[in-house]
C-alpha cells in the first residue's frame, strides 16, 4: 500500500500543506481519524496541526476492503464511561499508519459515533476482552489502573505438555537483536521485568488449558513466556515453528477486573470460551 512521504519545506499548517501537494483533503480526514498520518514517526489526528520547516511527514490515504462486520454481541459491558468489546481472533486491535478499517477501534468508534480512547492490546491472533473509555474524563484514571497494575487480566491458553502445578515465570524479555519481524525473548539485552502466573486447569491429550495472569505487560509476554518455559501455545507457529498442527493460536483474554474509575465499585467483566477452544477440548475427551 503506498505511503506519501515529505519532508516540510516552511512552517505552514497540516491542511494548507496537503492542498499545496494536490492531497484530497475528503481522505486526509478519514487518514486522520483512523491513524493513518504521521508527523515525525508520531501519529497526529488535527487537520491543523502546526507543521515546521524540516518536519517528515507520512500519510497513507489508501483504504483497504472490509474484512469484518461489526456485532453488537462483541459488546460484554457498556455503561456511560467504558465499553468492553470481545475481540474475534485474526483482527488486529489498532490499524497500523495506513488507512486500515479492518481493526477493533475503527468499529468501536464507529459504533459510538464518536470518541473511543483504547488504553491496551491484543495481538491479531489473540482474540478476547478490550477495554475502552467513552469519555476523555476518565482516561487518567483507566491509565492510572494499567501503569499500576491494577487492571486484572486473566487469560485461557492451550498450551503443550502436562502442566500439573501452578508456576509463576519471572524472566525478563527484550526484543531480540536485529529480528524482522520484531520478535522477543527472555533475558535479551536491555530486557524488562516480566512476570507471568500460570494455573493449570485441565489436561486432555497432550495438552494443558491453563489460565494465565501476566502481571506486567510486555509484548508477546504470555507468549515468549510459555514457550520459554518447555509450554508453547497451541498454533503459536511464531515461537514454536515445530508446531505444525494447523490450529490457529489458542490465547484468549477471557476476564478483566478492575474498580470503576468512577463509581470505585470493583467491576468484574467476562466472556465465554471461544468456540475454537470447545471444538478441540471435546475432540480430546
Amino acid at each position: 500500500m503506498p505511503i506519501l512521504k515529505f519532508t516540510v519545506e516552511k512552517n505552514t499548517t497540516l491542511n494548507k500543506f496537503a492542498k499545496f501537494k494536490g492531497i484530497d483533503i475528503a481522505k486526509l480526514k478519514k487518514s486522520l481519524e483512523i491513524g493513518g498520518v504521521l508527523i515525525n514517526n508520531r501519529r497526529i489526528k488535527d487537520l491543523t496541526h502546526k507543521l515546521k520547516k524540516g518536519d517528515r511527514v507520512s500519510i497513507c490515504i489508501d483504504e483497504k476492503i472490509p474484512e469484518f462486520e461489526f456485532s453488537k454481541e462483541w459488546i460484554v459491558f457498556e455503561d456511560e464511561y467504558l465499553i468492553v468489546v470481545n475481540k474475534p481472533q485474526g483482527m488486529t486491535t489498532q490499524g497500523t499508519m495506513c488507512y486500515d478499517i479492518n481493526h477493533l477501534y475503527y468499529f468501536v468508534k464507529q459504533y459510538l459515533k464518536g470518541y473511543a480512547g483504547l488504553h491496551h492490546r491484543l495481538d491479531r491472533d489473540t482474540s478476547g476482552l478490550v477495554l475502552f473509555t467513552k469519555k476523555k474524563e476518565v482516561n487518567k484514571q483507566i491509565a492510572d489502573l494499567f501503569k499500576n497494575r491494577e487492571i486484572k487480566k486473566t487469560y485461557i491458553a492451550i498450551v503443550y505438555g502436562k502442566l500439573t502445578e501452578e508456576m509463576k515465570i519471572q524472566a525478563p524479555i527484550g526484543r531480540i537483536p536485529q529480528s524482522e519481524p520484531k520478535k522477543w525473548w527472555v533475558n535479551m539485552p536491555n530486557s524488562k521485568e516480566a512476570i507471568t502466573i500460570v494455573k493449570p486447569a485441565k489436561n486432555f491429550k497432550n495438552f494443558t488449558i491453563i489460565e494465565v495472569m501476566p502481571l506486567t505487560g510486555r509484548t508477546h509476554q504470555i507468549r515468549v513466556h510459555l514457550a520459554s518455559a518447555g509450554y508453547p501455545i497451541l498454533g503459536d507457529k511464531f515461537y514454536n515453528p515445530e508446531d505444525s498442527t494447523g490450529y490457529s493460536l489458542m490465547l484468549h483474554c477471557k476476564k478483566l477486573e478492575f474498580s470503576h474509575p468512577i463509581t470505585g465499585k470493583k467491576v468484574t467483566i467476562e466472556s465465554d470460551m471461544p468456540f475454537r477452544f470447545k471444538k478441540l477440548i471435546q475432540s480430546g475427551e
